[in-house]
């Protein structure tokens, strides 16, 4: 074996590992765009996930507030009519007070 034939030899051995390098380089290239690509669906379905049990959390809350809302204002009906009742009651107390006034303030 020759110079010349190893010398072809070593020539020819940087060249496949030029092209072995350039296809790791490429495959690493794929990998990392699917890789980033993954990431990014993976980002979005999580997003959406978060945005899906907020919707949700917020509905609820939306019901409980509207159901304690209407408790309290059940509750302020109920106070309303007691009062409205009591003074009516009074109501007619008064009127007969002042009757009963007015008569002895004339009689006078």
């Amino acid at each position: 074996m020759g110079r010349v034939d190893t010398l072809q030899r070593i020539k020819e051995a940087e060249t496949k590992v030029l092209a072995i390098k350039k296809e790791a380089e490429e495959e690493k290239d794929k990998i990392m765009r699917e890789a980033r690509r993954a990431e990014l669906d993976l980002q979005d379905a999580l997003r959406k996930e978060g945005e899906e049990k907020y919707s949700k959390i917020l509905e609820d809350e939306k019901t409980e507030i509207s159901k304690e809302r209407e408790k309290i204002i059940e509750k302020g009906r109920s106070k309303a009519a007691a009062v409205k009742s009591e003074s009516e009651k009074n109501f007619e107390r008064a009127v007969k007070w002042l009757i009963e006034r007015f008569k002895g303030a004339v009689n006078a």
